[in-house]
């Protein structure tokens, strides 16, 4: 997520998601005008508005506090597995055993398969 605005980024989630404003203030529970404000970029969002924003996304919050410029960009880190990782973590136990153990699968399968 290079130079992007977070209202830009705020607007491709929201589309991702087939979100109008008005249902994401619901979801975030704020009022209209507050998400119509973020996404024209007159308002910065506030810590707890980043939070319910990942809830609702289903998003590390580390993810949106970065896209809002709260946190700098972490070069070395892909938002991909800090989305894997926060979603394996809301499973039991046993099921991030069985995440595990596919992920160790798939890994085996293809260093067989490149050699």
């Amino acid at each position: 997520m290079k130079n992007v605005t977070f209202s830009h980024w705020l607007v491709a989630e929201m589309e991702a998601r087939k979100l109008n404003q008005s249902d994401l203030a619901r979801a975030v529970r704020v009022n209209q005008a507050a998400i119509s404000r973020l996404v024209s970029g007159k308002a910065q969002p506030s810590p707890d508005t980043l939070n319910a924003l990942a809830r609702v996304f289903e998003l590390p919050p580390i993810v949106v506090f970065r896209a809002a410029g709260l946190l700098p960009p972490d070069p070395d880190v892909d938002e991909e597995i800090e989305q894997i990782i926060h979603e394996v973590e809301k499973l039991p136990k046993a099921d991030q055993e069985e995440v595990l153990a596919f992920i160790r699968m798939k890994r085996n399968l293809r260093e067989k398969g490149n050699k």
